[in-house]
């Protein structure tokens, strides 16, 4: 079997690098940033061009912060249209050079070259791939190239924008373990800080370490991320769509708020964005997850297992409010957000019903009366817009909210979904 060679395409400042390539005239050259309804003291930053990152502008920064950092930031709002109408070219552009690609989110992808025409000189491939995407689609991105994902990935991130960097067993030592632990992919600041306790301070350090420690730290994931840090990494591309793991959306307000009572209508409409999702997809699930971030920009993310799974929007509200309501901070809370995990498929799965299920004689049972009527509301929506129809809980609470963002990053096709 010859050697993997796979490349990880990555877009820089993806959103940004849109507006610049629709409105050149309007946008190149100067620093812009993606963000919320600037006209609001809580617009938050999503993404900034590489011009406005050099003078301090970065993501999740709240506009006022930005704006003083860079007096002359141009702001614009997000174009969901636009960003998807990009990454369908750029992955369009991806499969020019070979059929195995796996999409990852809305600007990187994975491709294997390993058996494409030129894939015997990965290298020379990659830069005509991102000569063409800059060419053609006037798009700046970062290519790793690598024997597999993790060290591709790896590579992609370590020379932006516009790099090239080949990652392999033998320049490993000298590139890849010097590196931070928090540098590492799949290595989360919570994980990082455990190992840091335990002396791991490089992902070299995490290579060399006894297996046996790390269990004690990390658990079953010990091993895997121990592998990767060796630069050994057997997985497979995904070239199907795979079914979302998680389902989530969340909304930064407009206003502070001090209680849930204040947010109920806004945590009802994120149930019910979550809970379309879910039956676009065709799925349920049991973990639900609650995220709350402070005035001081702390985030707290709290999640329960139910006894049976979700799928509706009113079933969600009810376990979403009661995480709410125990885990709501002493601080006013700037953005809130929910989400549904450990999803599974409909199909084939015994659906548990509750003792009000029972239909009346002739009648349906509430679980079918609730999934026809919002599938009704999923077929209007799609028909006239996502706020064509809303339930009325959610016009309770604020109501100007700044940015939504969703959380499942698997299609193109989410409304609200994004990086």
């Amino acid at each position: 079997m010859p050697t993997r060679k796979i490349l990880h395409i990555d877009m820089n400042a993806f959103y940004a690098s849109c507006h610049v390539a629709e409105e050149p005239e309007r946008y190149a050259g100067r620093p812009i940033a993606v963000a919320g309804d600037p006209a609001t003291r809580h617009g938050v930053v999503v993404t900034a061009s590489y011009e406005a990152r050099a003078r301090g502008v970065k993501p999740p920064m709240p506009v006022q912060r930005a704006l003083a950092r860079c007096p002359d930031l141009v702001l614009v709002r997000p174009n969901f249209d636009l960003y998807r109408s990009y990454a369908r070219r750029v992955f369009a552009l991806v499969r020019e050079f070979t059929p195995d690609v796996e999409i990852v989110s809305i600007d990187e992808c994975f491709a294997e070259v390993t058996r494409a025409p030129g894939g015997d000189r990965p290298l020379e491939l990659a830069r005509r791939l991102q000569g063409r995407i800059l060419d053609e689609l006037r798009l700046p991105s970062s290519v790793g190239v690598a024997p597999n994902k993790f060290l591709a990935k790896m590579a992609s991130d370590m020379n932006k924008p516009m790099g090239i960097t080949e990652l392999n067993a033998e320049n490993m030592p000298l590139l890849l373990w010097p590196l931070p632990i928090e540098h590492m992919h799949g290595v989360g600041p919570s994980t990082a800080r455990r190992l840091r306790r335990i002396g791991v301070q490089t992902i070299g350090d995490l290579a060399v370490q006894s297996l046996d420690v790390l269990g004690r730290v990390l658990g079953p994931r010990a091993a895997e991320l121990k592998a990767r840090a060796n630069g050994v990494d057997p997985r497979p591309l995904e070239t199907e769509p795979q079914p979302p793991k998680s389902v989530g959306h969340s909304i930064t307000l407009a206003v502070d708020a001090r209680s849930f009572d204040e947010v109920e209508g806004v945590v009802m409409d994120l149930c019910d964005r979550v809970t379309s999702r879910m039956r676009r997809y065709e799925v349920m699930g049991r973990v639900v997850a609650v995220s709350v971030r402070d005035r001081h920009m702390r985030t707290m993310r709290h999640q329960d297992t139910l006894p049976k799974h979700v799928r509706h929007a009113s079933e969600l509200f009810q376990a979403a409010k009661a995480l709410f309501l125990r885990v709501w901070p002493s601080e006013p809370v700037r953005l809130l957000g929910v989400s549904v995990e450990g999803l599974v498929p409909l199909s084939g799965q015994g659906v548990q019903l509750s003792l009000w299920d029972t239909a009346a004689p002739g009648g349906l049972p509430r679980n079918e009366k609730l999934e026809r009527l919002e599938r009704v509301m999923d077929e209007v929506r799609a028909k006239f817009g996502p706020s064509a129809l809303r339930l009325a809980r959610s016009l309770s609470g604020h109501k100007d909210d700044v940015h939504g963002r969703g959380t499942s990053l698997e299609r193109l096709d989410d409304e609200e979904d994004a990086k």
